[in-house]
């Protein structure tokens, strides 16, 4: 591509750092037409759902899809290759493609259309073999993105969380952010659900809880994961073909993450999730993701933003 030289540092190239141009995903090129995805063009598409209908105590989710997308232009970067001093592996270089489809069109108080909306482009981006990686909007976004993810079968569900998310229904809600595992439980495609990280009170009755054991999830509460260390959790998510990862920003401590809807202590840290995802990473294919639950209105300095955008990022990598 040609750029007129008045705007480039040199003829050649633009200098493109993360605090100019339009806020897209590490500063992705912009497609706002899925049918132009092919595996070609993308291995990775990441799409917003600006949506916080199922919140049931703090809103302000709908903005977290911006808010990611502004902390994530600090990795702009990162397309032209991206070394781990720590790995000693270089991730995401130009061999990857790395799309921002924009954001999923959200009709306010219509729920069902919404979720709908969500599906259908899931759906679209899933059964073309491209990975999606949605931004929420609050946890009940998990279930409209798990449905839209038909396209597999036997698909394990890892999810990390302060909160169990398998209510049956709360004063009638089905499908708010306390119930997207117990949906997902219900979905034919979905097999093995693994949930890390679990701690909250008051989220899920103990009935809940024995549904969940009941339905054969695999449930690594916070005192277990600190009492067995990383290795015992490694260990215990199961070999799969293809795995989907949905991770409520919650599952790290609220000292990290205090623009989330429901910031819980006791949480996960940062340097404990990354050996979880290269184990995933190392035992299957993830073929989908969304990260949900960030709040901007209650960030500070863009702290919850920023460890989100980073976590995709690694996720990626």
């Amino acid at each position: 591509m040609e750029f007129n030289s008045s705007y480039t540092t040199d003829e050649k190239r633009r200098m493109d750092n993360p605090f100019s141009g339009v806020a897209t995903f590490m500063k992705a090129p912009y497609l706002d037409n899925i049918e132009e995805l092919t595996k070609e063009n993308c291995d990775i598409a990441v799409l917003g759902m600006p949506y916080d209908m199922g919140a049931s105590l703090r809103s302000g989710q709908r903005f977290g899809p911006r808010g990611i997308r502004n902390a994530s232009m600090w990795n702009a970067y990162c397309f032209k290759g991206w070394y781990s001093p720590i790995d000693d592996e270089t991730f995401m270089d130009e061999d990857w493609k790395v799309v921002d489809v924009g954001d999923i069109d959200v009709i306010h108080t219509e729920h069902s259309l919404s979720f709908e909306n969500l599906t259908d482009a899931v759906r679209r981006i899933s059964s073309k073999g491209i990975i999606p990686f949605v931004m929420g909007g609050d946890h009940a976004i998990t279930t409209p993105a798990l449905r839209g993810m038909d396209s597999y079968e036997d698909l394990c569900v890892i999810h990390f969380d302060a909160h169990l998310d398998f209510t049956m229904s709360a004063g009638g809600v089905f499908e708010g952010h306390g119930s997207p595992m117990r949906r997902a439980s219900e979905m034919e495609h979905i097999g093995q659900i693994v949930q890390i990280g679990m701690r909250g009170v008051g989220s899920s009755k103990k009935s809940d809880w024995d549904d969940a054991r009941a339905n054969g999830n695999i449930i690594m509460d916070i005192r277990k994961v600190r009492e067995n260390g990383i290795q015992w959790v490694l260990d215990s998510i199961p070999k799969k073909e293809h795995y989907y990862i949905t991770f409520d920003i919650d599952c790290l401590d609220q000292t990290l993450v205090p623009g989330c809807g429901s910031p819980t202590p006791w949480g996960m840290m940062y340097e404990e999730i990354l050996p979880i995802f290269k184990n995933i990473a190392s035992k299957g294919k993830i073929v989908g993701a969304d990260f949900v639950e960030v709040c901007p209105p209650y960030d500070i300095n863009e702290q919850t933003a920023l460890y989100t955008a980073q976590l995709m990022l690694d996720l990626m990598g």
